[in-house]
């Protein structure tokens, strides 16, 4: 394979030999170099033709001055290979990388382009950053906005540059981004190689940095991507018309943005740019996309890395500063300014290069290293957050961020937030001093065994290093439990196991039903008069909850008195234990964690719990514990509170049954208000707990759930090309082979069978009358409609036949490459019997199926993970009754076999037997599919069952569903007809709902849930779910969760009048209606205002009063907010958290893993644009 590298060079007299001497060092030698120079006055063409002297490879043509792209393009007029790479003459490549490259495209036929990542290089040497856009089936949404990288990272064909008409000579920039967005459309397939292989070089005169040119012509290349293109004659059809124009706007600003990081960052006003977008309205702009794009964009054109942003911020943040607010006023999007300048400063808080204290305008930054005592924080007037960057031993470990309330942050508060975020850190540093280096090493053959005494803690590969900040994430669990309980015998499961083995307990305590416990102590039996033992649980003499103990023989054992504690608190056990026994104390102290929670719990008690968030002279207000049992939410986090919001707070814990404590006078007003989890209340009347969470009866049902069924497919069809290229000549050739067995006799009616994406059907319709094409995808089905668009007597259905009734009668099924996946033989034997059924008398069956390796162990065959391949399908498929087998073609990797049914009177029937055409392989099987072929047999594969669980939750995010509404908010608003495709094709896959306390229970367990499970969120409570998306999620067995603006219900959207569309919201009766129908409902805070953009004490009223509102009308609690338009920071979710809220949704977009934030929930939003490809990729990022 060679490869023509066309150099466009004008003026590079200065770079052009590094760039030719970055191709001789290529180890890759089959190349060809065209350097075309483009009307140098420089030594350009003199130095470029010192290398043709050296080596032949390399020629040099020169033209008068004509620009970058048509010396592009007489460079590819002179290349002599089908393959391209273009490379300016300032920029280089690495040794490997055209080696890297061509590999790839040697071992997959069907690739069109490849690229690799690529590095921007500062002056000094120094890289800047390091890209590599990830690789996916439709690039082409990708470039119909930005440029997703670099030109010289790519090899492609050179039939597609000519396709697409090559470089536009009319663009003096963004003429590379033009020609890859091209490219893309036609639907050509690319590939990556994900390492650093291209360089490029800075410098602040490059044209790329002609800030106000690039946008000029980027925003022409983004209104290309989003329209047809009459300069590509063959689409791709997902692509014909563009990206749809409903983000056209925002693509626009974004790219504005980006320019504007350009311009502000070469000393320049950027708002001129906004000029060009006056009439662009983009009422729904990200702040994080902006302040990405800003922040990357002006460290540019000084050439600076981004931890100097420090220094550069000094000197551009009133250039960011008016442009945001010009930004903002242009836009209309309340609070935006304020979020991305505050987001832009919180960069000037990572961990790099930061000085000791730095103060901005509404932030105070400060280091703490947490072996030190961990002061109360008085800051300057006017600071309105806390970053901490958190240091042990010097290391740091990250940061964090809090609100700062009358220039006051209490260690209380501190202590309790460093321990939440880093407490596994901070324990296994610590366990490194203590416990480690006493653990003893066995090492044999292949593995290294971990122990502690006779006790196997891991086991690791032979070879692999022992570093025990790595090794701590597997046997840390363990060790801490042993510590905790001071039981370094015993395995982790014995530590939740009620009735492990115990020594004889030396005492035995009294209860009435309550009984506090510290862990450092002793555990002991207790007798109790009743069913169950409420136990305060204090960790260095602080109390972390109540857990409920069920009482047997009016005894607890201390084993089970362990085990319930140890499951119930959890992870919160060990975050207390760092907080009260490791933080402002050094680590090296040889005391053990629990000697030192025993020396703490001296000087602790729980009912020391007042003293320790007021001092005697303090006056306020405390909110005790407000949920007993529950440990690892924010009913766990302590808060402080501004004295503002008192009286609501106040208000909202009593009407919720939480204990509150006024420490001041009539007359007086409180200092501050501070939420103590450790001051617990015990009630007068004894109140319903529970400790574990049961999940909800119908998970048992999803784990029957099929891998191979309606999802599977979907999902193959959605997120990129099947594993099976049809256009290949293996494939081709056995389609061929296929047809020469179709019956010698006019056939009227076909019915195929797993149809995919309709490539066999076109060569199929022209032989038969008329043609039914079924598949189990209607994603699949939708492009062989595509590809079938012009033949007349082909139609489509939609059909699952594995499970699903066939239509009949037909004169021939067609069935290929599907039946594997019947998995059971029982059922393959029940779905012959369909075919034979729903044949016409006389009818054929046609398959091709591949030979595997479990079938015939001693032949060649495919070693796939199947309980069987062709020869077991065809054997029970002739052992069908009035099925047999007329024609056999065999090759050694698959069979096409021709069956046929009886005819209705069989006495004139003669079945004579079988013919066998046995060929050797035709064409080889490409590459990626050749891997599993074992061609002298061998020992099939461990044909292990593969159970569905779920690891990673999607929460769908919706807000309407309707079947019309204003054009401004299309994104929002599904149509019934797509929501119902949507659900339809969950409950063929097998998806079920849970709640969000089905899923903290998985990820307090770090267990996945079974099967496949789903959450249906809504937000803003349009009266709309009731009328459409209810009843359609009712009739599938779906419920939902739907998020109310508190004090909007019943009335409207207020805050999308920039749509001009007012919509009814839920009133309170349907509300109740809906809730008594089984949807749940949350909070969407009051007003629906962004809460990154209100002050503080605002914030908490939002999140306050919307749950006393929601809470006094439901009649239970409400654990659960979506923040409005996703305005949320990790101060903004410790506001929430402390109002009350359990869980928070955000607007992230992902699925949710089982260690994400409680309060900071990703989901995936689902749009209006969205076909059922989109909905389905998007379950399967």
């Amino acid at each position: 394979m060679n490869v023509s590298i066309v150099i466009a060079a004008h003026n590079a007299a200065g770079t052009i030999a590094e760039t030719l001497n970055s191709l001789l060092c290529q180890t890759y030698l089959d190349w060809e170099a065209i350097v075309v120079d483009d009307g140098s006055s420089d030594e350009t063409a003199a130095i470029a033709a010192q290398f043709t002297a050296k080596d032949a490879r390399i020629q040099v043509v020169s033209q008068p001055q004509g620009g970058v792209s048509s010396a592009r393009n007489r460079g590819v007029s002179l290349a002599q290979s089908n393959w391209l790479l273009f490379l300016d003459a300032d920029d280089w490549l690495l040794p490997p990388c055209l080696e890297l490259l061509t590999n790839v495209l040697k071992l997959n036929a069907e690739v069109d382009a490849v690229y690799c990542g690529w590095a921007r290089v500062a002056p000094d040497g120094r890289y800047i950053d390091q890209y590599c856009c990830p690789c996916s089936d439709n690039l082409f949404e990708v470039f119909a906005k930005y440029c997703a990288f670099a030109i010289h990272t790519c090899i492609f064909r050179r039939s597609l540059f000519e396709s697409v008409g090559g470089f536009n000579p009319s663009l003096k920039t963004c003429e590379d981004w033009d020609l890859w967005q091209r490219i893309a459309r036609t639907g050509a397939s690319f590939a990556a190689v994900y390492k650093v292989l291209a360089l490029y070089r800075m410098r602040p005169d490059s044209a790329s940095m002609s800030s106000f040119q690039v946008f000029t012509d980027g925003l022409q290349v983004i209104t290309q991507g989003h329209s047809t293109d009459p300069r590509i004659s063959n689409p791709d059809p997902n692509y014909q018309n563009g990206l749809p124009t409903d983000q056209l706007s925002s693509t626009k600003y974004y790219f504005a943005c980006w320019i504007a990081g350009l311009m502000i960052g070469s000393g320049s006003d950027a708002r001129s740019l906004l000029e060009v977008l006056k009439d662009e309205p983009a009422p729904e702009l990200d702040p994080q996309n902006i302040v990405q794009n800003l922040f990357l964009a002006s460290l540019l054109p000084t050439c600076q890395t981004p931890s100097e942003w420090n220094k550069l911020w000094a000197t551009i943040q009133a250039q960011v500063n008016n442009f945001l607010l010009a930004l903002e006023e242009q836009t209309q999007i309340s609070g935006l300014h304020h979020d991305v300048y505050t987001a832009l400063e919180q960069h000037c808080s990572e961990p790099l290069a930061i000085p000791e204290r730095m103060e901005t305008k509404v932030s105070h930054t400060i280091q703490l290293e947490i072996t030190e005592p961990i002061p109360n924080l008085s800051l300057p007037e006017g600071v309105e957050r806390l970053h901490c960057t958190i240091e042990l031993e010097g290391t740091c470990l990250g940061t964090l961020e809090l609100p700062v309330f009358e220039g006051y942050v209490h260690s209380y508060v501190l202590t309790d937030a460093i321990a939440a975020d880093f407490a596994w850190q901070i324990i296994g540093h610590f366990f490194e001093h203590t416990v480690y280096p006493s653990l003893s090493i066995e090492t044999q053959e292949t593995r290294s065994s971990i122990r502690r005494g006779n006790l196997c803690l891991a086991e690791l590969p032979s070879e692999q290093p022992i570093v025990w900040s790595k090794i701590h994430n597997q046997i840390g669990w363990t060790v801490f439990l042993q510590e905790i309980w001071a039981r370094p015998d015993l395995p982790e499961a014995s530590f939740y196991d009620p009735q492990a083995p115990e020594e004889p307990s030396t005492k035995c305590c009294l209860s009435d039903g309550w009984l506090t416990l510290e862990v450092s102590e002793t555990l002991s039996d207790v007798k109790v008069a009743g069913q169950q033992l409420d136990v305060v649980l204090t960790v260095g003499g602080v109390a972390i909850g109540v857990v409920p103990v069920p009482v047997k023989d009016d005894v607890v054992r201390s084993q089970e008195l362990r085990a319930a504690l140890t499951a119930a608190t959890g992870y919160e056990l060990c975050c207390t234990a760092v907080r009260e026994g490791l933080l402002g104390r050094p680590v090296t102290e040889p005391t053990s964690l629990r000697d030192r929670l025993l020396e703490a719990a001296s000087h602790n008690s729980p009912t020391d719990a007042l003293n320790r968030v007021l001092s005697p002279s303090e006056r306020g207000v405390v909110l005790g514990r407000r949920t007993f049992n529950v440990f690892g939410t924010s009913a766990s986090r302590r808060a402080v509170f501004p004295a503002t919001v008192a009286r609501e707070l106040s208000d909202c814990a009593l009407m919720a049954g939480e204990p509150v404590l006024h420490v001041l006078e009539p007359s007086e007003q409180a200092a501050r208000v501070v939420y103590a989890p450790d001051l617990i209340w015990r009630p007068v009347q004894k109140q319903k707990t529970s400790s574990t969470h049961t999940f909800r009866s119908n998970t048992k049902q999803a784990v029957e759930v099929p891998l191979y069924n309606r999802s599977y497919f979907e999902t193959t069809f959605a997120t990129g090309p099947v594993h099976w290229n049809y256009t290949n000549q293996y494939e081709q050739t056995k389609y061929e082979q296929t047809l020469s067995l179709l019956p010698p006799k006019p056939i009227a009616r076909v019915l195929e069978l797993a149809c995919a994406e309709g490539h066999f059907t076109a060569q199929l319709a022209p032989h038969v009358e008329h043609l039914t094409a079924a598949d189990i995808s209607q994603i699949a089905l939708e492009q062989a409609a595509e590809r079938c668009a012009g033949l007349k007597n082909v139609d489509f259905m939609h059909l699952d036949f594995m499970k699903e009734p066939l239509p009949k009668p037909f004169d021939l099924i067609i069935c290929s490459e599907v039946l594997y996946f019947a998995n059971e033989r029982e059922t393959l034997q029940n779905v012959a019997q369909k075919f034979a059924d729903a044949l016409a008398p006389g009818g054929y069956l046609l398959t091709a199926h591949a030979n595997l390796v479990i079938d015939e162990p001693d032949r060649p065959g495919f070693n796939w993970n199947f309980p069987f391949g062709a020869k077991v399908i065809g054997e029970i498929l002739a052992s069908t009754p009035s099925l047999h087998l007329v024609r056999e073609i065999w090759t050694p990797l698959y069979r096409i076999q021709l069956f046929q049914r009886s005819p209705q009177f069989r006495w004139f029937f003669s079945q004579t037997a079988p013919e066998l055409i046995k060929l050797p392989q035709p064409t080889p099987p490409p590459p990626q599919v050749a891997a599993d072929v074992l061609w002298n047999g061998g020992t099939p594969r461990d044909q292990t069952v593969q159970s569905v669980s779920t690891y990673h939750l999607p929460i769908l995010m919706y807000h309407r569903v309707a079947p019309s509404g204003a054009s401004e908010s299309a994104r929002y608003r599904v149509s019934p007809d797509a929501f119902e495709e949507q659900v339809r094709y969950l409950y063929d896959a097998g998806y079920y709902s849970i709640t969000l306390e089905d899923w903290h229970a998985a990820m307090k367990a770090h267990r996945p849930l079974p099967g496949r499970a789903i959450m249906f969120t809504f937000d803003d409570g349009y009266q709309d779910f009731q009328t459409y998306a209810w009843p359609i999620l009712k009739q599938y067995g779906f419920t939902a969760i739907v998020f109310l603006v508190a004090n909007l219900v019943g009335k409207t959207n207020l805050w999308d009048q920039a749509y001009g569309e007012e919509i009814p919201l839920l009133e309170w009766q349907q509300i109740r209606q809906l809730e008594s129908e089984g949807v749940e409902f949350g909070s969407h805070s009051a007003n629906h205002h962004p809460l990154t953009t209100i002050p503080y004490e605002a914030v908490i009223r939002e999140g306050i009063c919307s749950r006393m509102i929601l809470e006094r009308e439901l009649g239970h609690l409400v654990k659960t907010f979506a923040y409005p338009h996703g305005a949320e920071d990790r101060v903004i979710q410790h506001l929430i958290g402390a109002c009350g809220y359990s869980f928070g949704l955000s607007c992230r977009s992902g699925l949710c893993g089982l260690q994400e934030p409680l309060l900071a929930l990703p989901r995936i939003e689902i749009t209006g644009s969205d076909k059922l490809r989109d909905f389905v990729a998007k379950l399967n990022p």
